[in-house]
């Protein structure tokens, strides 16, 4: 039974990979991974708002959800041992790496900068400027 999934359902999105442009299932990806987004902040947040589809940072990641899309497109059009699918897997995984580091030290710099601000402004009587703190989710 296992096994009869399995092989329907790679034969099922081998097909769509031959019947549908590969820009077009990558876009598809994409709208499904800033949905996401939006449904996560509207549960995580407790309101509902669509800018979020715009926004950049938090997860899941659209570069790397992007890039898995092209890798999985390559595997399914290509094979597991074509040229494609390599370069794919490397930039995939280049992707991944850096979304994880970058993020996570621009979060901590923005932590640090927003806590250095509210110090700065309470020690020394400052007025509070009207620019907003800095995103510390990325």
């Amino acid at each position: 039974m296992r096994e009869y999934i399995l092989q329907h359902s790679t034969l099922f999105f081998q097909d769509i990979t031959h019947q549908l442009p590969p820009i077009f299932i990558v876009a598809i990806v994409g709208v499904i991974i800033q949905l996401t987004k939006v449904i996560i902040d509207s549960l995580t947040q407790k309101h509902f708002s669509l800018e979020h589809i715009f926004s950049s940072g938090g997860f899941p990641s659209f570069h790397s959800g992007v890039a898995s899309s092209v890798t999985m497109i390559a595997l399914l059009h290509d094979g597991m041992y074509s040229i494609t699918f390599a370069i794919a897997v490397t930039f995939s995984l280049l992707f991944a790496y850096d979304a994880m580091n970058v993020r996570f030290q621009t979060g901590m710099h923005a932590e640090y900068l927003n806590d250095l601000r509210k110090d700065l402004q309470h020690n020394l009587l400052m007025k509070p400027k009207k620019k907003s703190i800095l995103k510390e989710r990325l």
